[in-house]
């Protein structure tokens, strides 16, 4: 699964006041994160690199540490000092109730799903969003799975290039090559969105089940009959 590099900072301040359950990938990693357990910018670092692919996400050291002074910032986290036997004391970082609240707002405010089928918007909501609930998991699984179903026939595109797609003195050769390179992409893409949609479509039964199975489990037990 491809890897999408951090978005790169502008200079400009963002305004404090902020839309509802809109927070950046990083912001979203390190406060859910956070509200696990406290951790160094270090912490973060190593579980980027063992589970940012998956998530599709990496991050600078640099930039992790900056934007967890940010959250110190905006009272979403405080910092603890972490003494060491050797070296300078390292520094723990700690989610703030107003970091919990705004990390839940963001885990129930609307997934509008981007166009791009694996952009790592999907795959940041699922592991965080999802952890919630099965619910909220198959809740992000179905708005998901119908949003490439309506937008399916978008990628059956034709493979035919206009004429300005070609340069002035390809041959006959040439122009035949330069169509079947972009055949060979968009076949790719699709085979892509397909992949994509049989796992959601398995997912999904995978979720419904592990619901009904709970909730059976739940019926049938006498601790959960008591009032």
């Amino acid at each position: 699964m491809a890897t999408v590099a951090a978005e790169r900072e502008t200079p400009a301040k963002r305004p404090r006041a902020e839309a509802a359950g809109s927070l950046g990938r990083l912001e979203v990693i390190l406060l859910s994160l956070l509200s696990t357990s406290t951790r160094t910018g270090y912490d973060v670092r190593k579980w980027l690199d063992r589970h940012g692919p998956y998530v599709g996400y990496s991050a600078q050291t640099s930039q992790i540490y900056r934007q967890l002074g940010k959250l110190v910032d905006r009272q979403w986290a405080f910092p603890v000092p972490d003494p060491r036997d050797s070296g300078p004391d390292a520094k723990l970082y700690q989610i703030t109730d107003e970091g919990r609240r705004k990390l839940q707002e963001w885990i129930d405010s609307p997934y509008e799903p981007p166009m791009r089928p694996l952009d790592p918007d999907f795959q940041v909501r699922l592991r965080f969003a999802g952890t919630d609930s099965p619910e909220k998991a198959l809740e992000l699984v179905q708005t998901e799975l119908r949003f490439r179903r309506d937008h399916h026939q978008n990628h059956l595109i034709t493979m035919e290039l206009a004429e300005e797609d070609f340069g002035p003195d390809e041959n006959e050769d040439e122009r035949y090559w330069h169509e079947e390179l972009v055949r060979l992409q968009s076949e790719r893409g699709l085979y892509m969105v397909n992949s994509l949609m049989a796992w959601l479509e398995a997912t999904e039964k995978r979720l419904e089940a592990l619901i009904q199975y709970r909730d059976r489990k739940r019926k049938n037990d006498p601790l959960e009959k008591q009032p």
